[in-house]
């Protein structure tokens, strides 16, 4: 009995942790956009060295067979980030198995992977709306000044590219945000009958998929775990960055897992998944909060 129990508790197990991992994947947003780094063997700290900018004005002449005496500094300064655990626990329980016709075990690994993945957007997120670099303010509606402007920020602080642009669901398709900006359906008047007005390419795009991919030249990425009510005052915590921006340093031994453990005397089966990160603002200047209202 004890043989066949392990067994079907084994195949259990292998099914979990793939609807897991599947879920943590599909879910989380932020990951492939930040400076990631796993940590060697036997550390969980990660550093960044932001290094000081140097000016062309620092460039000097230089006159033929004379020695060149001035000399430019080259300084760092080290960001860090120590990995901590991050975890979930489900326990389901022998009757809950017995008594639903549903796959119960393969959809708590959907769901622990899916919270775990959410909260690693929600860490990354929240240093996401701290940055020094600002555009648009509270109470505010959203512009494409407002975007371009941030773009612009960056382009001054010779942020490498590609750039993304993150945002919440109002940020996105609420009638205050890009969808509001790229797709003019208020018509009136004569109008009344006339298809909205679109902008360009994107307008398009948006009007027949309900979503746009970029725009000039930034990528534009949907998360949850966005604050559309910042300090309760209706207004979402958008932000644009360069990779460089953000970094999350990974456990040694990988970003997320799950593990199942029997606990015979309760007639239940326990699942633990855990994800193993740290995250930091790496380079200040290589990010602007966009906080624009959405109410």
């Amino acid at each position: 009995m004890a043989e066949t129990d392990t067994g079907v508790a084994q195949g259990g197990l292998d099914k979990v942790i793939g609807d897991a991992i599947i879920a943590f994947n599909v879910a989380n947003v932020m990951y492939p956009l930040v400076s990631a780094k796993i940590c060697p063997p036997g550390a969980i700290t990660v550093q960044w060295p932001e290094y000081t900018a140097v000016a062309s004005s620092s460039v000097g002449a230089a006159t033929d067979g004379s020695d060149y005496t001035t000399v430019t500094s080259v300084t760092t300064t080290a960001r860090s980030a120590t990995v901590s655990e991050h975890v979930i626990r489900a326990d389901v329980t022998d009757l809950a198995v017995m008594g639903n016709a549903d796959d119960v075990a393969g959809n708590t690994g959907d769901i622990l992977g899916n919270a775990v993945a959410a909260k690693l957007d929600a860490d990354l997120t929240t240093l996401g709306k701290s940055f020094s670099q600002t555009e648009c303010s509270a109470g505010t509606q959203l512009t494409l000044d407002h975007i371009f402007g941030g773009l612009r920020q960056l382009r001054a602080a010779n942020a490498p590219g590609p750039y993304n642009l993150v945002m919440s669901d109002e940020g996105i398709w609420g009638d205050k945000g890009i969808q509001g900006l790229l797709v003019d359906v208020a018509v009136t008047g004569s109008n009344v009958a006339k298809p909205g007005s679109l902008l360009g390419v994107q307008g398009q795009e948006m009007l027949s998929n309900g979503w746009v991919t970029s725009l000039g030249g930034i990528n534009i990425y949907f998360s949850n775990e966005i604050d559309d009510d910042i300090s309760s005052g209706g207004d979402s915590g958008s932000f644009m960055f360069s990779r460089g921006a953000l970094g999350l340093a990974v456990g040694p031994q990988g970003l997320f897992r799950i593990e199942t453990e029997r606990n015979a005397s309760f007639r239940s089966t326990e699942y633990v998944a855990t994800g193993f990160w740290g995250e930091v603002e790496t380079k200040d200047a290589f990010g602007v909060t966009i906080l624009h209202d959405v109410s």
